[in-house]
Order: structure tokens, then sequence, then C-alpha cells
């Protein structure tokens, strides 16, 4: 296939993330083929496809879905369906032995010149792509929930993955109307994920060592930071069984973290957060109000030092360009302005003091500030 000759793709998986991925696909203009194992699953994602696509005409920003549902196909035979794809976005659980599994199909069956791609979070794209006979052609394309809103995606160079199959995953992710960053290289996490564990780590932390309140902790990163929400808030929603299986899985690949314990004793006891009812809060009438009057109990510099740590280790060891990481932080937390920024207002001097401080009292070397801070806040 020559470079920016995609006609053909299929994204292989139906649930939350796949169903949205086709979507996008789709009003991009592509011929899009959504394989799923069995109808049932496919008809429910047809259904809220069509659901989205209504909602988006409503507001005016697409003005046909007729146009849309017929560029998209759905199918339960994925050897089939890939045999004539230009590039295949898988978009199964976070599961790296069914990832793994599904990648050695589309290998046997997609064109030799088709490329493939994983919507991972933090699985490693090499892993996933030592199974195939083109490892070359393996790319990671995170996309963030919801896809069609988020803006975001991280495009994950594995240890083999040739120039050409970034540069298509980039323009790819360009056409369907989002904003790329590049990862050049597969650490776990790869940026978002690995800026968001340091932040809900220590903020585990903070709480596990009585210096603050859950509610403190979020208030202050609410109303004094100006995140959308606090870490607590956000693991709620996003599920606390979803944020250890990420914690677990990128420490088990690699990611250097002392876990904190407070998110597995939660996961343990079955309080996932607003699926359950209760979490580090409780929905049992409805959303909690997070109060203004208790933000700034706890200094900020404990919430903003792990995150500008973690971004400034990631631009040293060659992960991501800088710009890169502060897109991918607006972009795919919502924060106001990029980590650097946020070293700026407090003072460089002291987010490293802050950081000397944690590593102190936890006696942790995450927490080692890295030697290239104040080069990127300047």
């Amino acid at each position: 296939m020559a470079y920016g000759q995609i006609r053909k793709i299929a994204v292989i998986g139906s649930g939350t993330m796949g169903h949205g991925i086709a979507e996008l696909s789709a009003m991009a203009g592509f011929e899009t083929t959504m394989i799923d194992v069995n109808e049932e699953l496919l008809k429910s994602a047809m259904s809220r496809i069509s659901a989205s696509l209504e909602k988006l005409r409503s507001k005016g920003n697409i003005s046909d879905t007729s146009a849309v549902l017929s560029r998209l196909k759905t199918s339960i035979d994925l050897e089939g369906s890939v045999a004539s794809s230009d590039f295949i976005i898988e978009a199964v659980p976070e599961s790296i032995e069914l990832k793994r599994n599904v990648f050695m199909r589309l290998d046997r069956s997609a064109p030799r010149d088709a490329i493939l791609a994983t919507n991972t979070s933090s699985l490693p794209i090499t892993e996933i792509a030592t199974v195939t006979e083109r490892k070359e052609r393996i790319v990671g394309m995170h996309f963030f929930n919801p896809p069609v809103i988020m803006k975001l995606v991280e495009i994950i160079r594995g240890k083999y993955t040739d120039d050409q199959s970034v540069k298509e995953a980039y323009e790819l992710a360009r056409k369907f109307g989002k904003q790329p960053v590049v990862v050049k290289s597969d650490v776990p996490g790869f940026i978002v994920n690995r800026i968001i564990a340091r932040l809900y780590n220590t903020a585990c932390w903070i709480v596990s060592s009585h210096l603050a309140s859950p509610e403190e902790v979020d208030a202050t990163s609410r109303y004094i930071l100006n995140f959308p929400m606090g870490p607590f808030e956000l693991a709620d929603f996003s599920g606390i069984d979803t944020i250890y299986y990420m914690l677990v899985a990128m420490k088990e690949h690699g990611f250097e973290i002392n876990l904190c314990d407070m998110f597995e004793r939660k996961y343990r006891s079955g309080e996932l957060g607003v699926k359950s009812g209760i979490g580090f809060y409780s929905y049992a009438g409805g959303k909690p109000k997070m109060p203004a009057d208790v933000a700034g109990r706890v200094d900020p510099l404990y919430i903003i030092a792990p995150i500008v740590n973690e971004a400034s280790w990631l631009i040293s060891h060659g992960i991501a360009s800088r710009d890169d990481v502060n897109k991918a932080v607006m972009l795919g937390l919502n924060y106001p302005k990029g980590p650097f920024e946020y070293a700026k207002q407090f003072g460089v001097d002291k987010v490293i003091q802050k950081l000397e401080e944690l590593r102190r009292k936890t006696g942790w070397a995450d927490y080692d500030p890295d030697p290239g801070i104040a080069e990127y806040v300047r």
C-alpha cells in the first residue's frame, strides 16, 4: 500500500471504544467494517452509533446521518472482513492474551501491506507485535473515551514499528478530526496514563498518611488548580477496578512505582465508584457536591509536583516532545494548561523542593526529581 492510500478500515470490537472508533471512521469518509463475535453486540453498537449521529446532526455537526451509516457495515467474520482492509484498528478489552490472539488471526488474514493498530491505554505494543510476521506494521493508536468527543489520540511506536506506519496512523487520526501526539518509545502507560498514575498514587498516599481527606484533595484540584475533576472523583467516575487494573498492568510491564494500597483495598471490597454506588464517595443520593471551602487544605504542590516530574522524565528519556506532552495533558485530561505552565505558576524551585520532601517522607524513588525539570520549565 502506497503512503496515503487508505480506503478501507476494519475495527475489531464494538464496545465503548470500538463502536466510537468505527463511527469516527465512517464520518471521515472511509468504508468501514465493525467486527465482533455475535450479532447482538453489533446490533447494540449500531443502535448507539445511530443515536450518537442523530445527536451530532441535531447540534449541526453533521448534515446527513444516512450517508455516514451507508459507509458502515458489520460482520462476525473477522478473517473474511479484513481480507481487503488497508488499515485495521483492534479495540477489544485490555487483555494482552486476547489482543495477541486477535493479532495472530489478523496477521494470517489481512493483506501483507495492511497496517494493524491496537487501541490500548497501557499494554506494550511490542509484546503484541511479536506474535505477527509484520512487526514493523504494528502501531499503537490510543483513543480516549468517548472517541467521538475526545480530541487526543496517542500514536505509539513499538520497538519494531517503521516510520510509514507511524506516519499513516498519525495522518489517519487527523482525518478523523483528532489531534495526535507521538509516543516515540513503547513505555508502559505512554504519556497520559503515566502522568495520571503518578497523580493517583500520590493522592492515595496523601489520604493514607492522614494529611488530607479525598474531599480536600479533590477540592484543591478543582478550585485551585482548575482540574475538571479531582483524582478521587475521576477514579470513581472511571471505575476503581479500571484504575487498579491499569496501575497493576503498568507496574507489571516495567513502570517503576511503589503502589499505594488504597485502590486495591477499594477494589477488593467491591467499592468501585459510580458503577457500584460507592467508591471514595457515596452515590446513594446522586452525585455528591464538592465543597469549595475545603480547597487549599492540602498544598497543591503535592498534586502538581509528581505530574511535572513525570512529564520531565518523558522528555528526558526521548519518549515524547515537550509540545506533545503538554498537548496530551491538556487534551487527554482536560487540564487548562500543561504541566510546565503549572511549574512556572508555583515556581520550579518549589516543585523540586516538594519532590524532595515527598522522597524523604515516602522513601520512594518515584519522587527523585528529574534533572531536566528546570530546563523544560524555562
